[in-house]
């Protein structure tokens, strides 16, 4: 007998080295009754043959395969092969079996999981796919396209749209060793107290507290846990370079990113009313090109797929899912399905061959076999035939029902550069929240048009499904329902009142300036006061100037670009985000700078319009941009040092800094903060709110700078005040035709 030495407090003692496998005993196998069964598999109970030593009443009140409809013994996942697969040699002398029990593995939940490729065979996809088998080596695979394996894509022997391209594996945690049971374990596992489902009394946030290992083996709960992604990844460590990571973790699982594509035979549609000649029902897969070999799906040519973004059950974020409609028979008195094995038999007899009056009412072409185009009930003599044939085998009232039914996306999981990292994926206003989703392809069988089943009602998040061209598809939604996606989401008011701002500001400039050229070829200037220079503006007037202005000029290009990210692409989305936020700082700064020093040299007065007579000042100030300026009159009031600004100058800016910027910076802010703290600006809206407002404040903006530098061409000459703001030195009249209060001089 091998032993283990081991040390312990400077004593050596010696134990028996089993190995794993050693570690379940040699049992008997039981029926129902007790009873020990000797040879392999006949009549042995699970329940009782477990019973023994576990806990198996509430293994089975505490099971995930129960609540989901499947009697999943335990032999199929803890004994390898199975009953079936027991040898003689596999019991003792005593008729004990003493064949390891082992913890499932990966191989074995690909028993019902889908594919699960584990070998140093090249990956292949086998004819037994066209089982169309809901449960089985094929199951998830064919509801979403996910094949977990570790081998590197390239190697597989199937053909694969730039396939010598794809040199990462087809799931980064089987390459890495991460097996099935890491993510997916009892409830109450002991090694796992942060991550089981198994809650604590209210007043702990965590319970420390485990079963001890023997309590656990008696009675594991099978309630089998899911392990998120944040159980083992610092989600937003792992995104340094992410713009607002705690945003994007709350709003998008990780496989919104991480599964950009599928390349696995993933289902569009199965059609369960027929029988294809491989003894399956019709099915089309997304992404597939089954060419000229449709029963030989290792010679199909797979492109991929992109899943669909749909809200994930349960939280308010978006996670990948394929959708999937399917057509049936079920009996109209019970609703229930009827089983495929059934209409198996309505359409094959013993020998496994079509009944010959199917045979003469599907093969329009007359060739002798029925292929697919020709497997599909479009004809009311299609249909009625197979009715009766279900009727004679048993089934009440069949009828046919079509529903589009949804399924999570959780492997097939990339890194590196193969991760969905073109921002635009998401933040333009085509992105996929509105890429329309093809569901099926006319004719319908039965001419039953497929519905929504209630559990994907719920994730949709206000899609539509549409009628397009004979075919069915999910409409694309621009506002997901509960979300605001900067650069995607629109509100139709925000960007309408302020286009027609901003058009009405360009309109006003360009018909203002029309009738300007127009009127100078008759008027000359008025003659007005002695013309002198003057130091108009200092050096860090002029530096603020400058600064707010390209500010607000950059602060505008990139939002810009960031809500209209498709139509406006003047540099990357990211880029856009730091380039805005990184001026918005800029700009208050230079705001609170600016701020102090016209407090300190008291400057302010300059924005500052007296009350007395302001109405009138206001009225003569319009009266010269409405009429006095076309017939050559001078400006009514001084522009000296002290009085830089005319009343209607004045006026603006007490508006600009007093109520623009302030809405503007404000809801800049917000907009900052439900990136950082979304959790923490739910209370005013979040984004869809705040967002739409900072647009229309943009808008507001843009229109006054149009309107600001058209009025710097009406001083002396079209381009003195811009020099002005360049030099410091600007002309004034020593005799203006009104003073500053706008009295007659």
């Amino acid at each position: 007998m091998k032993t283990l030495a081991v040390l312990t407090l400077g004593f050596t003692i010696v134990v028996p080295a089993f190995g794993a496998e050693h570690i379940h005993p040699a049992f008997a196998l039981k029926d129902w009754a007790g009873n020990t069964v000797f040879d392999e598999a006949a009549g042995v109970s699970d329940m009782t043959t477990c019973g023994q030593c576990h806990d198996t009443a509430y293994i089975q009140a505490h099971n995930t395969h129960k609540e989901h409809g499947q009697d999943v013994s335990c032999f199929q996942c803890h004994l390898k092969g199975g009953l079936e697969g027991l040898e003689p040699e596999d019991f003792n002398g005593q008729g004990l079996l003493k064949k390891p029990m082992t913890p499932p593995d990966c191989n074995t939940c690909g028993q019902c999981h889908g594919m699960v490729h584990q070998d140093k065979k090249f990956l292949e996809i086998g004819p037994e796919i066209l089982e169309g088998k809901e449960v089985g080596p094929f199951g998830r695979t064919l509801q979403t396209g996910e094949i977990f394996s570790p081998q590197i894509i390239t190697f597989s022997h199937i053909d694969l749209k730039d396939k010598y391209k794809l040199d990462y594996p087809w799931d980064i945690h089987a390459e890495r060793g991460v097996h099935c049971t890491a993510c997916h374990f009892p409830a109450n596992d002991p090694a796992r107290p942060d991550l089981t489902t198994r809650k604590g009394p209210k007043h702990l946030k965590r319970d420390p507290r485990t079963l001890d290992l023997g309590s656990y083996l008696k009675k594991p709960d099978h309630r089998f846990a899911a392990a998120q992604c944040e159980a083992c990844h610092d989600t937003v460590k792992a995104h340094p370079n992410l713009p607002y990571p705690r945003r994007h973790m709350e709003a998008l699982s990780c496989q919104a990113c991480h599964v950009p594509t599928l390349r696995g035979p993933a289902l569009e549609s199965t059609d369960r009313t027929v029988v294809t000649s491989k003894n399956g029902p019709r099915m089309t897969f997304r992404g597939v090109d089954v060419g000229h070999g449709p029963d030989y799906p290792n010679t199909w040519f797979y492109k991929g797929y992109s899943p669909a973004l749909l809200h994930e059950g349960g939280k308010d974020r978006f996670a990948p899912f394929n959708l999937v409609t399917t057509w049936q028979w079920i009996e109209g008195d019970s609703g229930e399905p009827v089983p495929f094995e059934t209409v198996r038999k309505a359409f094959k007899g013993e020998d496994g061959e079509y009944l010959p009056g199917l045979k003469a009412l599907f093969d329009k072409n007359h060739d002798g076999r029925i292929d697919s185009s020709e497997l599909v009930l479009d004809s009311r003599d299609k249909t009625d035939a197979i009715r009766t044939r279900l009727e004679s085998l048993g089934v009440k009232s069949p009828r046919i029902v079509g529903t589009v039914g949804s399924h999570p996306i959780r492997h097939g999981v990339v890194a590196g550069k193969w991760v969905e990292n073109d921002c635009r994926t998401c933040h333009g206003v085509e992105s996929r929240f509105n890429e329309a989703i093809p569901l099926a392809s006319g004719p319908f069988p039965g001419g039953v048009s497929p519905t929504l089943d209630k559990k994907t009602k719920a994730l949709i998040a206000g899609r539509r499904l549409e009628d397009r061209g004979g075919g069915l598809v999910l409409g694309g939604n621009e506002e997901p329902e509960g979300h605001y996606v900067l650069g995607h989401s629109r509100r139709p008011w925000s960007d309408w009142f302020g286009f027609w701002v901003f058009v009405l500001s360009v309109l006003g400039v360009a018909v203002h300036g029309t009738m300007r050229m127009l009127s100078r070829r008759k008027h000359a200037q008025a003659p007005g006061g002695t013309l002198e220079k003057v130091y108009m503006y200092g050096v860090y007037e002029r530096i603020w100037h400058w600064t707010m202005a390209l500010g607000i000029i950059m602060l505008l290009l990139t939002g810009f670009q960031i809500h209209y990210s498709q139509g406006f692409a003047l540099m990357a989305f990211p880029t856009a985000v730091f380039v805005h936020n990184f001026f918005a700082v800029v700009l208050l700064i230079n705001a609170f700078l600016g701020m102090f020093f016209h407090l300190a040299t008291g400057e302010i007065r300059q924005f500052i319009p007296e009350g007395a007579g302001l109405l009138r000042r206001l009225w003569i100030q319009a009266v010269f941009y409405g009429k006095g300026i076309f017939a050559g009159a001078s400006h009514p009031f001084l522009k000296t040092r002290m009085h830089k600004l005319n009343p209607l100058q004045q006026f603006t800016y007490v508006g600009l800094l007093n109520v623009l910027f302030p809405f503007q910076v404000v809801t800049g802010l917000l907009l900052w903060l439900a990136g950082l703290m979304p959790e923490d600006t739910v209370a005013f809206g979040g984004l869809s709110v705040v967002a739409p407002l900072h647009n229309l404040g943009s808008w507001m903006f843009l229109s006054f700078l149009v309107v600001h530098v058209y009025l710097t061409t009406t001083g002396h000459t079209i381009t003195s005040n811009i020099k002005a703001m360049f030099t410091g030195w600007d002309i004034s009249e020593d005799e203006p035709h009104e003073t500053s209060r706008g009295e007659a001089s």
